[in-house]
């Protein structure tokens, strides 16, 4: 029975034994991880793991963590996971890390699991949820779901949103980060997921997204949501739905959500943007495939080039993953969509036009004519304005421009050259004919890039002259440099490059000082 004898001294119990043992087996924890959950060295987890069961307790055995002080404590917290959302509910691992943080907790994980069970257990008798052993030769498409979970961005706390497929077959699985829940984030990801697999799953089983289903009938009917019942005709799959509240029914996929909050995304993870932790996330998600899953033999990418042939073919044209949307502009030439307003050209006023609202922009068209193209704003009550759409307008209305949103977007998205070309222009010219400098300045561009007009104004301090008339005379100057044919040039820096200074001639130098002397 040596092979139950701690390194450091003392014993495992039966408990423990038991624990080891099944943590491998059953949920394919590997030793480093049952090691970090239990304490005990990694020699002992596999003399366990490879030693017959004992048959009695040995004698003089570890003393065991006392947990029976933060019963009470685990209860409370499980009593209030009953108002809580399904799934922002304690699980047992959130209630060891609590006690360990909050109250010092020193007990390994393992006792705080079986406090947790028992204390379920006692909480709810007769409600024990059953789940059915599936086939894994009858393990045919994928699941999807979506998991929530914190991540810093910038130094920022923000709530993000987990995209997540998986093979029910081999257990491939892709994920990606979103900042909200929409439903054209829900068809970007499997865009992107499809993508990945490189094939489409003739069937996908979800839970009932308000994104994918309109109505919920009696049993597994749903009444779809239109654009996701063409969203599946464009890749020819299926669709399967939960009873509502059983998770259960789908396990595989939430058990991926969870395992990648666990395992990629734990602790919270640090980024300047959502980008960043995308592609990290893709980098998990293809390091996932050497994985070995319990009970199986191949890594899951092997799993995966078996299942492929039994795959749908991706379609040759990507999905078009706009939402239209219709409305009419309104007197601040803006439109609105989702509680935001995005502006337009003057000359649209109660004109009626056609959104499309993407992932990332707002397409604003009238009579099949693109006019405006805005980034898309997914936080509310937010004005999206391009300060080009109002400059003839504000010409009319100078004496606005000083306090209106324009002024604003000009100084917190362009570059500060041009607040301080404004500023240099009202002192100047005073507040009003100031403004009308400015704004002409301004229009000057309307028809060059943002960058071109930049580098003209920032030339136009440099030499100190900053009135319309000099900065036109700048930007025209340039441009000709820029235009002129480049056959020119060469010969000019041929030229150049072949000019030599004379030697000096002294003998008539000194001829010329003698006639200057008489």
């Amino acid at each position: 029975m040596d092979y139950l004898k701690h390194i450091g001294g003392g014993v495992i119990t039966m408990e423990m034994y038991d624990y080891i043992r099944y943590s491998h087996h059953k949920l394919g924890h590997g030793i480093r991880k049952i090691s970090r959950d239990t304490g005990l060295d990694r020699k002992t987890i596999r003399r366990a793991l490879k030693g017959p069961k004992p048959e009695y307790q040995l004698t003089n055995p570890r003393p065991k963590i006392v947990i029976g002080q933060f019963v009470d404590q685990i209860r409370e917290w499980l009593l209030l996971d009953r108002k809580a959302p399904k799934k922002q509910r304690h699980t047992a691992e959130r209630i060891h890390q609590r006690l360990r943080e909050e109250l010092e907790f020193t007990g390994s994980l393992s006792t705080t699991q079986v406090a947790v069970r028992k204390i379920r257990q006692e909480l709810d008798p007769g409600r024990k949820e059953v789940f059915i052993p599936s086939d894994p030769e009858k393990r045919e498409g994928a699941e999807m779901d979506w998991g929530e979970l914190y991540v810093d961005l910038k130094g920022k706390r923000i709530k993000v949103y987990l995209f997540a497929m998986r093979s029910k077959f081999s257990g491939k699985v892709y994920a990606r980060l979103y900042p909200v829940m929409v439903q054209e984030c829900f068809f970007d990801g499997h865009i992107r997921a499809f993508a990945y697999f490189d094939q489409v799953f003739e069937k996908i089983i979800y839970d009932n997204l308000k994104t994918a289903v309109k109505v919920i009938m009696r049993g597994r009917e749903r009444i779809e949501q239109d654009s996701f019942l063409q969203f599946r005709m464009h890749y020819s799959y299926d669709s399967q739905f939960c009873n509502p509240a059983k998770g259960s029914e789908k396990g595989g996929i939430e058990g991926a959500v969870g395992f990648v909050r666990r395992n990629f995304l734990t602790p919270i993870p640090k980024a300047t943007n959502l980008d960043e932790l995308n592609d990290f996330l893709l980098e998990k998600c293809l390091s996932h495939d050497l994985r070995i899953i319990s009970g199986q033999e191949r890594t899951i990418g092997e799993l995966y080039e078996e299942e492929r042939p039994r795959l749908l073919p991706l379609p040759k044209m990507i999905y078009r993953n706009y939402k239209l949307h219709s409305a009419m502009v309104d007197k601040y030439l803006t439109v609105r969509v989702n509680r935001n307003r995005y502006s337009v050209p003057a000359g649209y006023r109660d004109k009626a036009v056609t959104i499309e609202i993407g992932l990332d922009d707002v397409r604003i068209i009238h009579e099949n004519t693109l006019i405006a193209t805005h980034q898309r704003e997914f936080l509310r009550d937010r004005w999206v304005i391009n300060p080009w759409h109002y400059l003839e307008a504000l010409q009319r209305k100078p004496g606005a421009f000083q306090s209106s949103r324009i002024l604003s977007e000009i100084e917190n998205t362009w570059d500060p050259v041009v607040r301080k070309i404004y500023d240099l222009q009202v002192k100047k010219y005073g507040q009003i004919d100031g403004t009308k400098e400015f704004i002409s300045t301004l229009l000057y561009f309307k028809n060059r890039s943002y960058e071109d007009m930049i580098e003209v104004l920032k030339l136009s301090l440099e030499q100190k002259t900053i009135n319309k008339e000099t900065v036109e005379l700048i930007a025209e100057g340039k441009e000709d440099d820029e235009n002129r044919p480049e056959v020119a040039m060469t010969a000019t820096i041929a030229a150049i490059a072949d000019f030599s200074i004379p030697e000096a001639d002294v003998d008539r130098f000194d001829a010329l000082m003698e006639v200057a002397n008489g």
